[in-house]
């Protein structure tokens, strides 16, 4: 009995002790799971935060963000129509241009008779179509390629044609007055105003000029023989010799003081120009000694008028765009071109300054640089007379790219570029 007493109270004792173990370890593993949700969720939110910050940094690129818009040109040989925009266009001409809201850094054509180039100011692209790059009555597909500054790229399909039309049909429009003009004359002496009924028109004019010009001939050549005729006969000439002699003393008598103040005033008028020569080849010698970077508007590009013509003062620099360039041959000299009188403000790329143009891409700042050179032997040499003309020329060459560059962008020309 007594056994049976002490293994009844060794089994309460030991589930006593395995009871309260088992309730510990319960609320633990509770615990663990909830914390363990928490720890997800935190984990959950982070990677979701981290995503969402990577495709905010992205952004959309240049190439995303630009429009293309299409130059119109109110002429009969160019148009373009915008089919799909920003990406597809139709064409017609020979060239055709697009203004970007965004600068680009460079644009190509991959396929052979087309060609691409960035203008000044890097939102005008050009594209020039050869004669035969599309078919008669048919469309080639051009691919024009933009390139930007965050290294993006932009793609636009071109369907060309009639590319066989250029500037020069417009050409035909500057002689229609002239045409009209000579209908106008034709019809009012009884001619047709077609080609053939003009053409014999003028040909009636010819023979009427013809028959004037070969009568006044004829009368020239009667009035100098009886020029000779005269001459031949000893009295007239020395009727004629005593009249010129008396005509010269009275004029001597009557207006000598007058001949005499005239004679010293041309000697005094010749002094002042020897005067004002020497001055004036002193001046350019002064000049021939500074330095082009001496010019407030060049400095330091002076460099690049020196490595592409060899000038290094504002004088050679001058004489360079009023006189031009010339080259000994074996056949004597030979003009290379006649400065300021060989530019041409609708490419001046294609003219003898394309060696600066490869440094200083701004044709306005280019052009500005010679017009400032030619004012500072004007007012620091007083060269006026020598560089007035060439000075009033770059003004207006200034002028006109001033205009070309606010109709291509459609806002007025930046100032930086002067």
């Amino acid at each position: 009995m007594r056994r049976s007493l002490a293994i009844l109270a060794v089994c309460l004792v030991v589930l006593s002790a395995v009871v309260p173990a088992a309730g510990a370890a319960s609320p633990q593993a509770d615990r663990g799971a909830t914390d363990s949700s928490p720890a997800l969720y935190a984990l959950q939110e982070s990677n979701e935060t981290t995503s969402n910050n990577t495709s905010t940094d992205s952004g959309p690129t240049t190439a995303d963000q630009v429009r293309v818009n299409p130059v119109q040109l109110d002429v009969d040989y160019h148009s373009v129509e915008v089919v799909d925009e920003d990406a597809t266009f139709n064409t017609t001409g020979e060239f055709v241009m697009f203004t970007t809201t965004e600068p680009v850094d460079a644009a190509r054509i991959t396929q052979s008779n087309a060609e691409a180039r960035v203008l000044d100011g890097g939102q005008t692209v050009r594209v020039e179509y050869d004669e035969g790059a599309a078919p008669p009555d048919e469309q080639s597909l051009y691919t024009l390629e933009l390139f930007f500054a965050d290294d993006s790229s932009k793609a636009i399909d071109l369907y060309a044609s009639e590319t066989e039309q250029s500037v020069e049909a417009a050409a035909l429009q500057e002689w229609e007055p002239v045409i009209d003009k000579w209908q106008d004359f034709a019809e009012e002496h009884g001619y047709e105003t077609d080609p053939d009924g003009v053409e014999a028109y003028l040909e009636w004019v010819d023979d009427r000029a013809q028959l004037v010009d070969g009568f006044l001939t004829e009368l020239a050549a009667q009035s100098i023989g009886w020029l000779i005729a005269g001459l031949m006969n000893p009295l007239n000439v020395i009727i004629g010799l005593s009249l010129a002699a008396l005509a010269m003393w009275r004029r001597r008598s009557k207006h000598g003081e007058i001949a005499d103040a005239l004679s010293s005033m041309a000697g005094r008028y010749e002094q002042e120009l020897m005067k004002l020569e020497n001055d004036r080849q002193t001046a350019k010698r002064t000049a021939d000694d500074e330095r082009l970077s001496e010019v407030a508007a060049i400095g330091s590009y002076a460099d690049y008028y020196e490595d592409a013509f060899g000038v290094k003062s504002p004088a050679q620099l001058a004489h360079l765009v009023a006189e031009g360039e010339a080259k000994r041959t074996k056949d004597g000299l030979e003009m290379v071109h006649h400065g300021a009188d060989d530019l041409d403000t609708e490419d001046l790329h294609d003219t003898w300054l394309e060696p600066v143009l490869r440094h200083i891409p701004h044709e306005r700042q280019v052009v500005n640089h010679l017009l400032q050179t030619v004012k500072y032997m004007e007012s620091e040499h007083n060269l006026g007379a020598l560089y007035r003309d060439t000075r009033e020329d770059l003004e207006v060459m200034l002028d006109d790219l001033e205009r070309k560059e606010t109709q291509l962008t459609g806002a007025p020309a930046a100032a930086g570029d002067d």
